[in-house]
């Protein structure tokens, strides 16, 4: 009787930590492919077309790491550039095994862009 009552509570119990595992592993696949895309954008020119590049990069992390933890196809998007930065996110789901629970894992990754500065000159902006 006291196994009769205890087995499904057991069960939801080992279902929600492979679950939680599984949202783990699919933040760091789209935090690996976040930060990998905006070291791409981070080291393409200023004026150069740095997006296609970065998503490239981004699909190339995920189809080698792990494509597999997501429900659905991750989408790149650019969530802002200014002068001196720029910032990728990596959107999707997570693989979900508890019915009717979703879990979108979001992840953002960015900094400033790389150039040459020289040691003498104006301006803070790289040219």
């Amino acid at each position: 009787m006291e196994w009769a009552l205890l087995t499904p509570i057991l069960l939801l119990v080992i279902g929600a930590v492979i679950q939680f595992a599984l949202v783990m592993n699919a933040r760091h696949v789209a935090l690996a492919a976040a930060q990998s895309a905006a070291r791409e954008a981070r080291t393409q020119p200023r004026n150069a077309a740095w997006q296609g590049p970065a998503t490239a990069r981004a699909d190339d992390v995920i189809r080698n790491v792990g494509s597999h933890v997501f429900q659905n196809k991750p989408t790149v998007a650019f969530t802002g550039s200014d002068a001196d930065n720029r910032y990728v996110e990596v959107r999707a789901q997570a693989v979900q095994i508890l019915p009717g629970i979703s879990f979108p894992v979001v992840q953002r990754a960015g900094g400033p862009i790389e150039c040459f500065r020289p040691d003498q000159g104006q301006g803070i902006n790289c040219q």
